[in-house]
């Protein structure tokens, strides 16, 4: 982790923090002061990927955050447009516990220790077994727009999952009305595919556009 990191592009910028794994810029984050809107450190992020300051510096960017104490934190990934910046959120669904990732209880419980929104989302997306989960299973580009998922959609992929393999059970997801049916049916249909040689996936659409 490395504070106000100096990047020399076509204007030179510092960056509050950015998050390195094996010497890769993984994920940047803009700090503001609890009297200043999150939505000041969206649009910093948004600014500093433009061609005329430091786009290079982007192409290994996985997630681009921001965050104060008051509001907590937001993030996106390349480009991500403003109003689509998220919240992560812990899990609301409270039954069949034994359905969990074991992963995702202890986080959930560690969070209870701290006092501020902004540390609970810091240590939820910065958890190294689950940013490295993040990263590997839960990023697409969907017709060359890059993609992370909403803390829903990476739960009820995480429930599927062990439900497939502990309990060899199938079922159903239920997702409201523009909440990222597709998604999680491609990232779950890809950890289906990896993990079983022998798995078929038969998808079924209901509006033309889907099919592309």
């Amino acid at each position: 982790v490395a504070e106000e990191v100096t990047v020399v592009g076509n204007n030179t910028k510092r960056p509050d923090i950015v998050i390195y794994v094996n010497g890769i810029a993984l994920a940047v984050i803009e700090l503001k002061r609890s009297t200043i809107s999150v939505a000041d450190g969206i649009r910093q992020n948004l600014t500093n990927q433009k061609a005329h300051f430091i786009e290079q510096f982007f192409t290994t960017m996985q997630f681009c955050m921001a965050g104060n104490e008051s509001e907590g934190l937001r993030y996106g990934t390349l480009l991500t447009p403003e109003k689509h910046y998220l919240e992560w959120k812990q899990e609301a669904f409270r039954e069949f516990t034994d359905e969990r990732n074991e992963t995702d209880l202890l986080i959930e419980e560690k969070c209870k220790e701290f006092p501020e929104k902004l540390y609970e989302g810091l240590f939820c997306l910065f958890y190294k077994k689950r940013f490295l989960d993040l990263i590997h299973n839960f990023i697409v580009f969907d017709k060359g727009i890059k993609k992370v998922c909403r803390y829903n959609l990476f739960y009820a992929i995480h429930r599927a999952q062990k439900r497939l393999t502990e309990k060899k059970r199938g079922g159903i997801v239920w997702h409201t009305q523009g909440s990222g049916k597709s998604l999680t049916m491609v990232w779950l249909s890809k950890w289906i595919l990896a993990n079983n040689p022998n798995a078929r996936v038969l998808i079924v659409t209901d509006r033309e556009e889907l099919d592309d």
